[in-house]
């Protein structure tokens, strides 16, 4: 499940357009970000202050004169949610009561997968406000969006003083030591954020403070770009993923008909919002995420097809790596120009547990000259490169540090000795990982998070080059108190020199 961040939510939710109608009610959403081209939609839930749940054929949706409802069956035709287009989401039904409601939606589609996402509104009449006070509020509006200032929150983490500051990232990433061996994620799913703060995060104001308060250096923000793929979802449940069995594109013609992406139209206002929140310290981690160069052009075929097309319509997988890379280099272009941006992370997953996915080969004729671009393009903005690969991709570690990649992340326990890594590894990368997700945060106690962060440490942060993480990402379903006793056993344990018995 894709949970999307409110503060995103937000910029394109019609916020007032909340209102009964004659048999229900009605809502929309303008978008204002990246243009959105959307398929097989389906399984489309929307429920009503966590109570009323609305049947899919009682919701009718219109977009750009059409109008279409959302089955149980992925819907056959392409929705383009054009920049400044307006989706209605019209509710037949009782009517709502006055004041205010929260509504939950989630969906399915090719693209993303499962996606859930929340909005609030008002029904009924506001209080009303003289002309004065209406003036008055449109002032204090613009003057509180023009005098927005960076976000200073004092406090401590597992008995440390609260100090996000990305210098310690940037030493661990040059294989030097830091004051204290940094936090790294790139993924943490809104659930356990909202465990953390105590309250719905719904503003980029709320993902800073969770990030500061949870000892973070840095926040993630993704350029929102997605290329066709296939998902699945189990019916009634929140779960999905890629098929391997199928793709969107299967022939030539499919790739030239597909409604491909522009990269100079995905929106990065979302980076300059949040790093005007940033205190002085504190920076962007750039995703390049959740699939990229490989990840995009093999899951656009299905990953089977895409095997048997490299023997036998070659021509097919080379012009989707040309339209998929460059696209990636142009957003790489793009995104080193933004404010504040630290580091960049690249997630491509490359490597099952028992190795790569397809012969290095491919990868080196493929693959990595577009990764060499994105780092040359790095490299020049003084911005260090991270890579993200699930599955035990070893074999391909020479070419990543050819390729200008200065930390690997996140050496899947399943898959790699993280310490035997690190021993032969360490001297051309920064190591970030690897509490167990299988077992240690999802379903050990707190105690067993503590001893294995701290086990990691005294194994690994000696002479620096290493930054603890999950072995993948925070999903929703890690035990929240695992999450935060994790971040506090590295304030605890973490500090150099490590002098851990």
């Amino acid at each position: 499940m894709v949970y999307i961040p409110g503060f995103l939510v937000n910029k394109v939710y019609d916020r007032g357009s909340l209102q009964n109608t004659e048999n229900g009610f009605s809502f929309c959403f303008m978008n204002t970000m990246t243009p959105l081209k959307i398929s097989g939609m389906s399984q489309l839930k929307i429920t009503i202050d966590g109570e009323i749940s609305i049947p899919s054929e009682n919701v009718q949706l219109e977009l750009g004169g059409r109008t279409f409802k959302i089955s149980e069956e992925p819907l056959k035709e392409l929705v383009e949610f054009a920049k400044n287009s307006k989706l209605d989401i019209r509710i037949k039904g009782n009517p709502l009561s006055d004041g205010k409601h929260v509504i939950k939606i989630s969906f399915i589609t090719h693209e993303y997968g499962g996606v859930s996402l929340k909005v609030k509104d008002f029904i009924g009449e506001p209080e009303k406000l003289s002309f004065k006070q209406k003036i008055r509020k449109i002032f204090s509006k613009k003057k509180e969006k023009a005098s927005q200032k960076p976000i200073i929150i004092e406090g401590t983490l597992g008995g440390v003083p609260l100090d996000p500051d990305f210098s310690r990232l940037e030493t661990a990433i040059r294989r030097e030591i830091p004051d204290r061996v940094p936090l790294f994620e790139a993924e943490i799913e809104i659930p356990i954020k909202e465990w953390f703060l105590g309250r719905e995060v719904t503003t980029a104001e709320d993902e800073v403070e969770f990030y500061i308060r949870a000892g973070y250096d840095f926040v993630p923000v993704v350029p929102p770009f997605f290329t066709p793929r296939v998902m699945r979802q189990a019916k009634d449940d929140e779960r999905s993923w890629i098929t391997e069995s199928e793709g969107r594109i299967k022939t030539m013609q499919d790739f030239k008909k597909f409604p491909w992406p522009d990269p100079d139209e995905v929106d990065l206002s979302s980076f300059y919002e949040i790093a005007e929140l940033l205190p002085p310290k504190m920076k962007i981690l750039g995703l390049l995420s959740p699939a990229a160069v490989f990840g995009n052009t093999s899951q656009s075929m299905g990953l089977t097809n895409f095997s048997y097309a490299l023997y036998d319509n070659i021509e097919l997988v080379e012009a989707l790596f040309e339209k998929i890379g460059s696209s990636y280099v142009r957003i790489a272009e793009r995104l080193v120009t933004v404010p504040k941006l630290g580091a960049v992370l690249m997630s491509d997953d490359l490597a099952h547990t028992g190795g790569c996915f397809v012969n290095p080969k491919i990868y080196r004729k493929y693959v990595f000259p577009w990764y060499k671009q994105i780092g040359k393009i790095l490299e020049n903005a003084g911005i260090p490169f991270i890579f993200h690969s699930d599955g035990n991709f070893m074999a391909v570690f020479n070419d990543l540090a050819d390729c200008g990649v200065k930390g690997i992340h996140p050496i899947e326990p399943q898959a790699m000795d993280i310490v035997a890594v690190k021993k032969e590894y360490g001297n051309r990368f920064c190591i970030f990982g690897n509490i167990d997700l299988d077992y240690t945060l999802t379903r050990g106690t707190v105690e067993e998070v503590d001893a294995a962060v701290k086990k990691r440490i005294k194994e690994l942060a000696s002479g620096g080059g290493y930054g603890c993480a999950a072995s993948n990402s925070i999903p929703d379903y890690v035990k929240p108190e695992n999450f935060k006793a994790m971040v506090e056993a590295v304030k605890k344990y973490g500090k150099y020199p490590i002098n851990i018995e």
